[in-house]
């Protein structure tokens, strides 16, 4: 895709919203002043555009692994903005250059200076590059991520079979058992998952194999007798009478060089270059382009489905570098087609199995993207473990991908404060809630701030799918004291509040006060945590000149929720933050 953007604007001025990525450092959005990247040459003087650009570009097949696959280019002056997207889940590169006076936003798939790709076409043959999208606003940057937000739904409404947000999840990986499930161990988790009001019980990695260390292994995908031994069947029924859907963690491409899957299924199978089978991290990878590959994914998922799972987690833990130049023009043209492959096979999923449910998960964010997300339920936005550090990734997340499929780790631990409880559970509230800890060691206080907050998620479920994303404070930076994101209602600025305060290292005293203009005129109602169960206000709110003015009254990181509703609304809030 190739576009003049924003023509008659003054280049200098103009506003460029990008945000790198990485393995746990995902969603780092930054405003950057297009004069500070492309300078003015003078072109009038020379009779040419400038050459250079400013690039940025995935590596291998992860999407998201190096830069997420979207952004924003804004006039300050006049509020015009547009935003784009690549949807394609390997290799891109996005161009912004400038030509004379006006602004050029080239969109591509993989190319060959970036990514080592080379098609030939024969006479009359035709080739159809990844899709790109492009949203315009009036309204500045966030006017086009509203915009973004709506084509996205409409994308996933003619696409995916179902475009509810998902349920409350239950994954027993992040800072729990982190890839050692046994039966015994889940004996005890499974009902206090239900108890704290998860709909869902996802068993994530380990369920599979008997030895601890299984990394070079894996491939067959096997329920392992030693850490279920009455059964992993056992276990899943016990999920299923504690009311919840059952779910297992997968990751479908890799196969491991002590696998004996890597002897049963042919070479051609696997990717391979130079004759080759590419090995990365003790691991070889399936090519989806060989019907051998896709047929045996096929009857792993079948048998999967047929304990009773209603939920699938699909990971992908590695990268492979170019791609595979076996039956191919380049390595490059071998990886899109491979990729082309594994989105394709990713959205029969709910159509082989109605119902089933399915996640998307690279790392965590590492393949973010719209050729997978337009038919996967939901999105696991990073596999960071620092609840401090998580709340730009959850607040900026809405940026690349829809709210309701942001799933952000929560992970209550009993050995938490009240105020650090709730700190992780606010971050989850940001999108689709995604829960985690060890739940069972908790105390029966501790588990009704849990359960609070998954209420709360479901109650304010049916609008997520509805509501727009919103900044009042701004994108956030990784480091900085106050991170703040919203919902509001397609009109107006009703919605959810959250707010996290994170004192700088060596801070003396509660910190800096949040002044929001953004939501002058509105009345904010806490909802989250219940004042009955944190008394604590964490974060006062005061009626400022300008709107709202928030301050920390403690010198601890602390987090809270709110409603934002017009003052109109006053009476009717206050009772429904009593009865919670």
């Amino acid at each position: 895709m190739s576009a003049t953007v924003l023509p008659g604007a003054p280049l200098d001025d103009l506003d460029l919203l990008t945000a790198r990525s990485g393995w746990m450092a995902e969603q780092r959005w930054r405003h950057r002043r297009l004069g500070e990247e492309l300078v003015d040459i003078g072109t009038a003087s020379h009779g040419q555009s400038p050459r250079d650009a400013l690039r940025i570009s995935s590596e291998s097949g992860w999407s998201s692994g190096l830069w997420e696959p979207a952004g924003y280019i804004i006039d300050p002056g006049t509020g015009q903005a547009v935003g784009w997207q690549v949807e394609h889940n390997g290799a891109w590169t996005v161009e912004i250059s400038r030509r004379a006076d006006r602004l050029g936003l080239v969109a591509y798939g993989p190319t060959d200076l970036q990514h080592a790709w080379l098609h030939r076409l024969a006479p009359g043959e035709e080739i159809t590059t990844p899709w790109a999208a492009l949203a315009f606003s009036e309204d500045g940057w966030q006017g086009a991520a509203a915009e973004m937000t709506r084509y996205r739904r409409a994308l996933r409404s003619a696409l995916a079979p179902t475009t509810e947000a998902a349920p409350v999840v239950y994954n027993d990986y992040m800072n729990t058992l982190m890839a050692q499930p046994t039966q015994e161990r889940l004996a005890t988790l499974v009902p206090a998952a239900a108890a704290a009001g998860a709909e869902v019980y996802c068993i994530d990695d380990g369920w599979h194999s008997d030895a601890q260390e299984w990394w070079d292994a894996v491939g067959r995908w096997e329920p392992s007798m030693r850490r279920f031994p009455d059964g992993l069947q056992a276990t899943l029924d016990l999920i299923r009478a504690q009311g919840m859907t059952s779910g297992l963690w997968i990751e479908p491409l890799a196969v491991g060089v002590n696998s004996p899957v890597a002897e049963e299924l042919p070479d051609e199978a696997f990717m391979r270059r130079g004759g080759e089978r590419l090995v990365e991290q003790g691991r070889l990878r399936l090519d989806m382009r060989h019907p051998a590959a896709r047929e045996a994914l096929d009857a792993v998922v079948d048998r999967m489905v047929s304990y009773g799972i209603g939920y699938l987690k699909v990971d992908d833990n590695y990268s492979v570098g170019l791609g595979p130049d076996a039956d191919a023009d380049s390595p490059g043209d071998g990886l899109m087609e491979h990729s082309r492959q594994w989105a394709a096979w990713l959205a029969r999923l709910p159509e082989r199995h109605p119902g089933l449910i399915v996640e998307n998960c690279a790392s965590g964010g590492m393949s973010s993207d719209y050729a997978l997300l337009a038919h996967a339920r939901l999105q696991s936005t990073s596999d960071l473990q620092d609840p401090v550090r998580y709340p730009p990734i959850a607040a900026n997340a809405p940026l690349a991908l829809l709210p309701e499929q942001a799933g952000s780790w929560a992970y209550p631990q009993p050995e938490m404060t009240d105020e650090e409880i709730t700190y992780t559970l606010v971050t989850s509230l940001a999108g689709s809630f995604y829960l985690s800890g060890h739940l069972d060691r908790m105390s029966p206080r501790q588990i009704s701030l849990v359960r609070a907050a998954t209420d709360l998620a479901k109650e304010l479920r049916p609008a997520l799918t509805q509501e727009l994303p919103w900044w009042p404070d701004d994108v956030a930076s990784w480091d900085q004291e106050w991170v703040v994101a919203a919902r509001r209602a397609p009109a107006g600025r009703e919605g959810l509040l959250l707010v996290w305060h994170r004192p700088r290292p060596g801070q003396d005293g509660p910190g800096s006060a949040l002044n929001l203009p953004a939501l002058a005129g509105m009345r904010l109602t806490r909802v989250m945590p219940p004042p009955d169960l944190v008394a604590d206000e964490g974060i006062s709110v005061e009626d400022g000149p300008h709107g709202p003015v928030l301050r920390a009254t403690t010198t601890t990181p602390t987090a809270r929720a709110y409603l934002v509703r017009d003052t109109t609304h006053r009476d009717e809030d206050v009772a429904r933050s009593e009865n919670r």
